[in-house]
């Protein structure tokens, strides 16, 4: 029995010792910065500048080269970079610049005052290079599509703003507005409730996504007018097959949604 022990014994502190030795599996991380206090991020991507700050409520406004509101999960998944992965390291005197594209990096994001610089990716492993405070970093090359694309990538899918308060609506065959008692009513007589359907879509409906703008034939014009706002937010319909899309040329972009879609904005009855 005591040899049992012994044995008992020396087997667990052997185990000890082992998992004393294993090197730490968890990455380290880019920076142990707080995303959830970072409150402006700029993107530069072959001159193209893109400039986003937070709103009250954890909200996040586009506000160059146009002013609109952004998608927010994607703000958020933009925010993860910060606190990425890294699976090497170098200093700027242990590795070429030039042959991993940072001696003249065409793509850079500033979140706040902490800059990172983004490199080629590396053929062998597709780790993408980086580059922050002089120092050379390998990370999962997940984020560079996004910093990359066209600023509509980043643009809420909301047709309207969060806050807006509809009061005119101008479709191709109709014209939706307030009556002197203050209820909904169209120029073709449509039923009350179909109405307000219709202007619930227009305040809630999104589109699946957002692209640069594509000059297309123009199909129709929908204009919203909205509270506060001295101009109407002014759409153009260029497609209706296969899906619906609407666009805003005025800011170079276009919503594109399910055609399901287009009876429930365009042409409701």
């Amino acid at each position: 029995i005591l040899n049992l022990l012994l044995f008992i014994i020396v087997i667990s502190l052997a185990a000890v010792i082992f998992n004393s030795e294993q090197p730490d599996t968890q990455l380290k991380r880019l920076t142990g910065i707080d995303a959830n206090g970072i409150n402006t991020i700029q993107i530069s991507h072959n001159n193209n500048s893109i400039h986003i700050s937070r709103q009250q409520g954890d909200r996040w406004l586009i506000t160059r080269p146009v002013k609109i509101e952004a998608n927010n999960f994607r703000i958020s998944s933009l925010l993860k970079l910060i606190n990425a992965p890294i699976h090497t390291q170098y200093s700027g005197s242990e590795i070429d610049l030039s042959a991993v594209g940072l001696s003249k990096p065409l793509t850079r994001i500033r979140f706040d005052d902490h800059e990172i610089l983004f490199g080629r990716t590396n053929p062998a492993t597709s780790l993408r290079y980086i580059m922050k405070d002089g120092t050379v970093y390998t990370i999962e090359d997940v984020y560079f599509p996004l910093i990359s694309s066209h600023f509509g990538t980043l643009v809420a899918f909301d047709l309207l703003p969060q806050a807006a308060v509809i009061e005119k609506i101008m479709l191709p065959e109709q014209t939706i507005e307030k009556d002197d008692k203050g209820l909904w009513r169209n120029d073709i007589g449509s039923d009350a409730d179909n109405i307000i359907k219709t202007v619930e879509h227009w305040k809630n409906d999104q589109a699946f996504g957002v692209h640069e703008y594509l000059q297309r034939k123009d199909i129709g014009k929908v204009s919203v007018y909205l509270k506060n706002r001295d101009k109407p937010i002014t759409f153009q319909i260029t497609d209706t097959d296969p899906w619906l899309v609407l666009a805003r040329p005025d800011l170079g972009i276009e919503y594109h949604l399910d055609i399901k879609s287009y009876q429930q904005l365009i042409e409701p009855e």
